[in-house]
């Protein structure tokens, strides 16, 4: 397998010190990293470039010389072009160097936005971020505080989460306590309790599961986060003998995410997800026929036994369904 050692500078902070990119090579890399890191030596971008050479060394000594290279690109201060100028300089090195698979070297999340990106290219098989130690001194403390706010606070790829959206949670409290709009209070109380979820998904990893799965799907991952918070606060109302939202509203979160995954894949990729048809037709069933049944106070064992039965029912005609149009198209296809 043959490896490249790639060094992503995603907002084109070299370009802005008219450093030429895209550059290969570990000599050609290293000298790249020297003159930057005397141009500024408080940047972390040159520790970065100095990391993926380390790491070429280690990896040149497992795979050889002939099978890893070492390579710096650099995008655009503008967002909306950063990726694509990535991509024309990565498109430039792997026609020099045609490797397999990338070693994805940043200095932070701002460079590592490019990797969906890049992985039209070339798989990414692992990421390194280079965090660089400070002095621990108070003025060298207050120093790094005061350099990382400003760049929080101004640079608009940062300022929209640090200063748009806690400016739009003031604005709803302020909101509710100057009309006394109970509904106010009602949707911060629903917004930090999607946080808590969000948060426990991502520590229980649940988060990285669905992340992996639908990492081509983005829209997807958001509806498939929403339904599972829709449907675990509807079981969690149903324990507590509290019902929050209607069960028609239940079923529709939980058809949801395979709409949008059989929507999102052919919308790409021109495919129909028939697995995605099945599933979602199985889901529907389940929570139309079955679920309100085996939630019901009240719950008659026959009533059980025929809802179970039409459930049965949808399925084994939703797979007959689906094989034929599969196998109808094919043969269209095929002809």
């Amino acid at each position: 397998m043959r490896v490249l050692v790639l060094y992503v500078d995603r907002d084109g902070d070299l370009k802005t010190q008219n450093f030429t990119t895209p550059v290969v090579g570990r000599d050609d890399v290293l000298r790249l990293g020297i003159k930057y890191i005397l141009n500024n030596p408080d940047d972390s971008d040159a520790n970065a470039i100095f990391a993926a050479v380390k790491i070429y060394d280690k990896l040149v000594g497992e795979y050889g010389a002939e099978n890893v290279n070492v390579a710096v690109v650099s995008g655009s201060p503008d967002p909306a072009t950063a990726d694509v100028t990535v991509v024309k300089e990565l498109e430039q090195v792997l026609s020099y160097f045609d490797a397999d698979a990338i070693y994805f070297v940043s200095d932070g999340p701002s460079d590592e936005a490019a990797i969906p990106a890049i992985q039209l290219k070339r798989p990414v098989i692992s990421v390194s971020r280079v965090v660089v130690k400070q002095a621990r001194g108070v003025e060298e403390t207050v120093t790094l505080f005061r350099y990382y706010f400003n760049k929080a606070v101004r640079e608009p790829e940062y300022r929209r989460y640090t200063v748009g959206v806690p400016a739009l949670f003031l604005f709803i409290v302020l909101l509710g306590a100057t009309f006394s709009i109970e509904a106010v209070r009602y949707f911060l109380n629903l917004v930090f309790l999607f946080i808590a979820f969000f948060l426990m998904a991502y520590g229980f990893g649940v988060y990285d599961f669905l992340k992996n799965t639908l990492r081509k799907f983005e829209v997807t991952f958001i509806i498939t986060m929403l339904s599972l918070f829709v449907i675990v606060i509807h079981i969690i109302s149903i324990a507590l003998n509290t019902i929050l939202m209607p069960e028609y509203l239940v079923t529709i979160a939980a058809v949801m995410p395979y709409a949008s995954y059989i929507t999102e894949a052919y919308v790409k990729n021109k495919s129909v997800k028939y697995g995605g048809i099945l599933a979602g037709a199985v889901t529907f069933a389940f929570f139309y026929l079955l679920y309100p049944k085996l939630l019901s106070p009240q719950r008659d064992f026959i009533e059980v036994f025929f809802a179970f039965a039409q459930f049965l029912t949808v399925v084994l005609m939703s797979t007959i369904l689906v094989y034929v149009v599969r196998a109808m198209r094919r043969r269209v296809v095929q002809s």
